[in-house]
């Protein structure tokens, strides 16, 4: 009788396994596109982890660390600004500790020389930095940092807040952000393959090269950031290392449910549908009543995005090294998520721009090289039939479609470029000016 009720329970147990199996909602059908997405965008590599109920469901990196290197499934990536939501939550969890407080002034902790003298510097918060509303550039480039509007006032994405947060963590704790991490979040989650930039632990027979629009390899970098100063965009880690990352998040993070809930609470508006919470970027309003938390990664040779769906425990994780590899992410998450479409539309915005055309010798005035002097970066501008091309190092190469003399835009994307005059160029995302650059050739 025992004999019979054990094989009645393992054959129960198989076939609920099986009916998990074939109810899942993770879609691969995507698989046998990948490479070709590769090619055609010159993006050698692409990791991709996808999570459901809670647990990693897919881990799978295709293509190539750099040419006639095959990329390993545990290979190591750079994820560019994916890496504010490490220091994000590093700093919650201090919060949560009693050790920190989100909103007192961090001039307590430091201050950048730059600005001792604004008094403004003396109402900066945490809250203003993982929210975006610190009132400083996203980089200060060759100049001095400065407020652009007095904190907690405007929404403007900067990576200079989040250095800003770190350098008063260390400052208090006597600590660098890599020693705080691997014990609040590193260690704790098993994440062994992730650091704040390179250091001699890294594998590099494992690293995975950052490359151009044309497929050609940047060289590495060896600056190592353990301390404050990649506190924005340094972070190197596996897939599946932030897939474990992305499952404490969906399991609540160790955070109370009020700091939970003020984690994914809409604190600065980007446009309809799209705001930030502390750290991380909200899409609301979505189909079956979900939202997502996410973010993503923009760095020279490393395009990345992360989107988490807490509601129905599923988040997809895609890392490419190749600046086109903005058009592979999206591409993975249209057809790997049933609502992956609906979360692009949020993310890109809604808009009625129409396509004209314009005349030739309209579009040849605008050809040249334009110089953004913050950042002494070169933008080049070139003419493909009746559009233009927008091109320079570390960003994608993409077609600027006119809607007006002087007035273009990008499909699949909130941004546009605008030409004032014959000579000067204006990038804006979001609705919010980016950069201007000046003609010099």
């Amino acid at each position: 009788m025992k004999i019979l009720l054990l094989i009645v329970v393992q054959v129960l147990l198989i076939e609920i396994s099986l009916h998990a199996q074939n109810n899942t909602k993770v879609n691969l059908s995507f698989e046998n596109k990948v490479q070709s997405w590769l090619t055609e965008n010159n993006v050698p590599a692409v990791g991709i982890g996808i999570i459901e109920d809670a647990k990693i469901k897919y881990i799978k990196v295709f293509g190539e660390l750099k040419k006639g290197v095959p990329a390993p499934d545990n290979a190591i990536f750079s994820v560019a600004s994916i890496t504010k939501t490490v220091t994000a939550m590093l700093t919650l969890k201090l919060v949560e500790a009693g050790q920190w407080d989100l909103d007192a002034p961090l001039f307590q902790h430091w201050v950048d020389p730059d600005i001792a003298n604004n008094p403004l510097h003396k109402q900066l918060t945490t809250r203003h930095v993982l929210s975006h509303k610190t009132g400083f550039p996203n980089w200060r480039g060759k100049e001095k940092l400065t407020f652009k509007f007095e904190p907690g006032t405007e929404y403007n994405y900067s990576g200079e807040g989040f250095v800003y947060l770190a350098r008063a963590l260390e400052s208090k704790f006597g600590k660098t952000l890599q020693q705080l991490s691997d014990s609040l979040l590193f260690k704790p989650m098993g994440m062994k393959d992730t650091r704040y930039g390179w250091n001699k632990n890294v594998d590099e027979s494992r690293f995975v090269y950052g490359h151009d629009t044309k497929g050609n390899i940047y060289p590495r970098s060896e600056r190592a950031e353990s301390s404050a100063g990649g506190a924005a965009g340094s972070l190197l880690t596996t897939v599946e290392d932030y897939c474990k990352f992305s499952i404490n998040l969906i399991n609540g993070a160790g955070l109370s449910e009020i700091l939970y809930n003020d984690m994914v609470s809409p604190h600065s508006k980007i446009k309809e549908h799209h705001s930030y919470g502390l750290g991380w970027e909200i899409i609301s309003d979505l189909p079956n009543g979900e939202y997502t938390l996410g973010h993503g990664g923009n760095n020279k040779g490393y395009k990345t995005k992360v989107i988490i769906l807490p509601e129905s425990k599923r988040a997809i994780i895609v890392f490419t090294n190749g600046d086109n590899g903005i058009f592979v992410y999206n591409n993975v998450i249209k057809e790997s998520i049933d609502i992956g479409e609906n979360i692009l539309d949020h993310l890109r915005g809604l808009n009625n721009r129409q396509l004209v055309a314009l005349p030739q010798e309209v579009l040849e005035k605008y050809i040249g090289k334009y110089l953004i002097d913050s950042y002494g970066k070169i933008v080049t501008i070139t003419k493909s039939d009746s559009v233009l091309v927008i091109s320079s190092d570390g960003s994608p190469t993409a077609k600027l479609y006119p809607e007006a003399e002087g007035k273009f835009f990008l499909k699949d994307f909130d941004v546009q470029c605008e030409f004032p005059n014959d000579s000067t160029l204006t990038l804006i995302e979001n609705g919010k000016i980016d950069w201007t650059a000046k003609k010099i050739k």
